[in-house]
């Protein structure tokens, strides 16, 4: 790709941002002035209007806004039905590369003619994605395989496509601080071009396969958290090239297939939700990109999802996965002083203190999700709780409408949680795109208090003498001591210290080991 063609394409997208921003602006305007009655049909008409600006430039373009179509599609909670409806097109297949491109990528990776390496290569390809297109074959062993074969010429587009989106970003940014999205998109370009590499993707698949226990394999300390999911194995790789296993699937946008084979869609998605929550809690490696197109659905019962696509991942900090598993515990105990610690361990800095609204901003992250249908009425009330807490914040910090717009309450947003809250945004959409509705408090929970019990050093278990031989001056301090050591024998103790105070003069400490 020579410059001016860089210069055609960042063109069209700067042209196309502008042009559905002003589109927006001027019917909030005018709306103003417009009867109740006329409105819904007007957003109505203008979403549509720009999801299929947004179709077409995303099919010509290609490369990373490819990705991105994939994942606002997927968005059904949040997004207009016209974004979902026309966007879902892209998790299909695009236009295919001709198959003499892909043949000469083959053989020029491998080092091999086509007939040396299969024995039967299918030309018509089984999916076209923004970096490469799938074929399926038989090696000369018979093992049928898939091939994914990555776009000549793809590196360079991703790279400058990332450019165009961090610029975006930066100016909605500045016309509505509301929408500052900088801390995602400088993960997203630190960690999509890992994605480029296919020999970085075949290692993420193995490792995420053994994590996860795939063929019967769970060695898990706890079985209650064993997942039964399917990850195809890695036959082959190079940077520009994955051969793997073949595995037959039922695609998740294919409705018909899923009640002729009697899919239960509420269990798959609770399954996949599962795979995630141990991916993100036990292992501390998770797959970032759980969009509808990196599934399928086995077709023999008991009918488990199969994970694709492994190119994309994000790799926890011990620390980090425990503050993560913090965070959620106390969101869904409603603990703001847990939570606030949560934050520091991780990173998150605000620069304000306003516990409550920290509050409701998490559990806005593990909120149940809601069938498509009920998407409007989301929106609806996400809106109307961010600007009840715009005017929580405009009265603590004595802003005037024109600042609070501007202010900005987080001081630092670690990268780690970027891929972490696109995965539970996907995720959610995913459910709402299934027409399903998950409990993530429910099904997560497990998980998250594995990782805190994992860490915990067994001292009552492991040491008779757990609690400090001293004086007992009471008989209270006694009946205390006996409470302490049944709870310490039943494995019930994280960690404590007593504090006794007698006649509000005798202070006694009793210190529990942990």
């Amino acid at each position: 790709m020579g410059m001016v063609d860089i210069f055609k394409r960042r063109m069209k997208v700067f042209t196309l941002a502008f042009v559905i921003y002003l589109d927006y602006k001027a019917l909030q305007q005018r709306e103003k002035f417009m009867r109740k009655s006329k409105r819904a049909a007007l957003w109505e008409r203008l979403h549509e209007r720009n999801a299929k600006r947004v179709l077409s430039l995303m099919i010509e373009l290609e490369g990373l806004w490819v990705k991105l179509g994939q994942y606002l599609s997927t968005r059904a909670d949040v997004l207009p039905n016209a974004y979902i409806t026309l966007l879902k097109q892209l998790q299909d297949s695009l236009p295919p590369r001709p198959v003499d491109e892909v043949c000469q990528t083959i053989e020029k990776e491998l080092g091999q003619s086509m007939d040396d390496l299969f024995l039967d290569f299918v030309k018509a390809p089984l999916a076209t994605a923004s970096i490469a297109q799938v074929h399926r074959a038989t090696l000369h062993n018979g093992q049928e395989v898939v091939v994914k074969v990555q776009h000549q010429g793809v590196k360079t587009i991703i790279l400058e496509d990332l450019k165009n989106a961090k610029s975006i970003v930066d100016w909605i940014a500045w016309a509505e601080p509301h929408y500052d999205f900088s801390p995602m998109i400088d993960e997203w370009c630190k960690e999509a071009p890992k994605e480029l590499d296919f020999n970085h993707e075949a290692e993420n698949t193995r490792t995420v396969f053994r994590n996860l226990g795939c063929k019967g394999n769970c060695n898990d300390r706890n079985p209650a958290n064993c997942v039964d999911v399917l990850i195809p194995e890695v036959i082959q790789s190079t940077e520009r090239l994955l051969v793997l296993e073949y595995m037959d699937g039922i695609r998740l946008n294919d409705t018909e297939s899923l009640e002729a084979f009697g899919v239960d869609k509420q269990k798959l998605v609770e399954e996949i939700t599962r795979a995630y929550a141990h991916q993100i809690y036990v292992d501390g490696f998770f797959n970032g990109d759980p969009h509808p197109g990196n599934f399928l659905v086995s077709k023999q019962a008991p009918h488990r999802p199969i994970l694709l696509d492994f190119g994309l991942t994000k790799l926890l900090s011990s620390p980090m996965k425990q503050a993560l598993a913090k965070m959620f515990l106390a969101s869904a105990e409603g603990d703001h002083v847990a939570l606030l610690s949560a934050f520091e361990e991780m990173g998150l800095r605000l620069r304000l203190d306003l516990p409550e609204q920290a509050m409701e901003v998490t559990s806005v992250f593990f909120r149940n999700s809601t069938p498509s249908n009920e998407a409007l009425e989301n929106m609806k009330s996400m809106a109307e709780q961010r600007t009840k807490n715009l005017k929580v914040l405009q009265e603590k910090m004595k802003l005037n409408q024109k600042e609070v717009k501007r202010f900005n309450p987080v001081d630092a947003f670690p990268g780690d949680i970027v891929i972490f809250t696109r995965v539970l945004n996907l995720l959610r959409g995913l459910s709402s795109t299934m027409n399903v509705r998950i409990v993530y408090l429910d099904i997560m929970r497990p998980f998250a208090e594995s990782v805190l019990d994992g860490n915990i050093s067994k001292g009552p278990a492991l040491n008779a003498q757990w609690i400090n031989d001293t004086p007992v001056h009471s008989d209270v301090e006694a009946k205390l001591r006996q409470l302490l050591v049944e709870l310490g024998d039943a494995d019930k103790i994280l960690g404590i210290q007593v504090h006794a105070i007698t006649n509000c003069i005798l202070h006694k400490h009793v210190n529990c080991k942990y």
